[in-house]
């Protein structure tokens, strides 16, 4: 829709309208026709502005260097384009879980260090030189294969090494550790170790003392590993819970996650540092109907045991939507808390919407942000926030706001997030 300025142009003759009011009205018919194109059956609003105001809470609360994990499409934000944001940033690394993820982000333009924080396999090896990734080493037969491979091609990458304190998941064995790195470092002189980490497994638990142990086992081997001239590689081992309740300043590294993207570990992690959620998810009200006392909603028969006014709206566990919350979950409907009724179906989930007034097909549903938190979902889910932003799906788009504005939007038609506006 456009909206022609008139003016007069006669002799001497004022001008009719102002041109700044109608090019306002211009701006707002031109965001809601675009808004109507880009908020179709179900979405997401990724903040642009609040994911760069945690970073610089996170940056003021410690002097170590970023690595900010941007795996798992950034926990379901869209890796890409928080990549490149915290890029622009000027955080130090970025961290994946798999060469795949290093790939896409190398082929959208990203250049600043990228790590595999997971162990990767030998077949991997070429890809890593190629896209200049850095992987992480926990296994001597990849780190000999890894060399061999470099020595041929008389070439030489950073790499990152694992300990495991007490994870029990991967890395060196803590007790034979000091021994496989001292190997790597005096025998595979085509890896140049830039970092040695470990990972907490009860970080957030105050009241737990084995984040203390962990702690105090990864300074040990510190401490051993500078003294046989391990001088230049930087050690850490703090996630985001590890990073607000200890703030070490022996540990060059942090890699604060979830924070980075507004959530905690627990409750007791606010207390620390304020950040704010990115992430807000909606969907539409596409059937009203009113039911009975002794109908039945949903994949196994849910009888209404009075009358209900149903809607019915386009997300289900296909999007991410948990079916857990099967009965028992919530969205929010004009301000209003809909309870969910019967199953979750893969695309589609009815609520109760007695007693909210002027609703209509199209209405748009709240399912995620300020009203209906991840860890409102979580706790009905009895799982995590990880878990439920993470699973949030492909079909469902993400528009990405700067400046209050959306920007960009990526849809199912595309991995690739495309500039639309």
């Amino acid at each position: 829709m456009f909206i022609p300025v008139r003016r007069n142009f006669s002799a001497g003759g004022p001008i009719y309208h102002s041109s700044i009011i109608f090019l306002a009205i211009n701006a707002y018919f031109w965001y809601k026709l675009v808004m109507s194109v880009l908020e179709r059956r179900t979405w997401a609003k990724i903040d642009l502005d609040i994911f760069k105001n945690n970073l610089k809470h996170i940056r003021d609360f410690t002097n170590a260097e970023l690595l900010i994990p941007i795996k798992a499409d950034a926990y379901g934000h869209g890796s890409c384009e928080l990549a490149r944001v915290a890029e622009e940033f000027g955080v130090e690394y970025l961290g994946v879980a798999g060469i795949e993820e290093a790939i896409e982000l190398r082929e959208y333009g990203i250049k600043i260090p990228i790590v595999i924080l997971s162990p990767v396999f030998d077949f991997d090896i070429e890809d890593i030189i190629y896209y200049n990734v850095i992987p992480t080493v926990s296994d001597i037969d990849f780190a000999k294969n890894l060399n061999d491979y470099l020595n041929k091609m008389s070439k030489s990458i950073n790499i990152f090494i694992e300990v495991d304190t007490g994870m029990g998941r991967t890395g060196f064995l803590y007790d034979v550790a000091y021994g496989k790195i001292e190997t790597i470092k005096n025998q595979f002189t085509n890896l140049r170790i830039k970092s040695i980490f470990s990972h907490f497994s009860t970080a957030e638990d105050e009241e737990d003392d084995f984040a203390l142990t962990q702690i105090n086992q990864f300074k040990e081997l510190k401490r051993k590993l500078i003294q046989s001239g391990l001088t230049d590689a930087k050690f850490h081992i703090s996630n985001s819970a590890g990073m607000v309740r200890f703030n070490d300043p022996e540990m060059a590294i942090v890699r604060p996650g979830i924070l980075a993207y507004g959530l905690y570990t627990s409750e007791n992690m606010k207390k620390y540092i304020d950040v704010q959620p990115i992430m807000s998810v909606y969907s539409r009200i596409s059937r009203i109907a009113n039911l009975n006392k002794g109908d039945s909603v949903s994949y196994g028969r849910r009888i209404l045991d009075r009358n209900l006014k149903v809607a019915t709206i386009n997300i289900g566990y296909g999007d991410g939507f948990p079916h857990c919350l099967s009965d028992k979950g919530y969205v929010a409907i004009k301000g209003k808390k809909s309870k969910i009724i019967g199953n979750v179906c893969m695309d589609l989930t009815m609520v109760d919407i007695s007693g909210i007034d002027n609703i209509r097909v199209g209405d748009i549903v709240t399912i995620i942000n300020g009203e209906i938190t991840a860890d409102d979902l979580a706790k009905q889910c009895n799982t995590i926030n990880y878990e439920i932003i993470t699973r949030i799906g492909e079909r469902v788009s993400r528009i990405y706001y700067e400046n209050g504005k959306p920007i960009k939007v990526r849809t199912i038609a595309s991995r690739k997030i495309h500039n639309k506006l």
